[in-house]
């Protein structure tokens, strides 16, 4: 078949179907080995339950009036507005 020094259209498609074929079905056999090894790791995992953590202690809240200010100033300066127009609801970090 492979013979001669070039290959006919038909060899071509047939070498070009076999590669893929391998391809494809070493690609379907990683999956399956990925499964199962998930699947026993996981089941091992299970068994192991740790304890629950302790709860974390309560995280005192900061002031953030400075932060307000700061926010504050920047948004009378970029509209030009007064202050006393504003009403801040709320910051939160984005």
């Amino acid at each position: 078949m492979w013979t001669s020094n070039s290959m006919t259209m038909g060899e071509a498609l047939l070498a070009s179907a076999m590669g893929f074929m391998i391809v494809f079905l070493v690609l379907v056999f990683l999956a399956l080995v990925i499964t199962v090894f998930a699947k026993t790791l996981g089941a091992a995992a299970g068994k192991q339950k740790a304890a629950p953590a302790p709860a974390a202690p309560a995280v005192p809240e900061k002031d953030d009036s400075e932060i307000v200010a700061i926010v504050t100033s920047v948004i009378c300066e970029e509209l030009g507005a007064d202050p006393s127009e504003l009403s801040i609801s709320g910051i939160r970090e984005v």
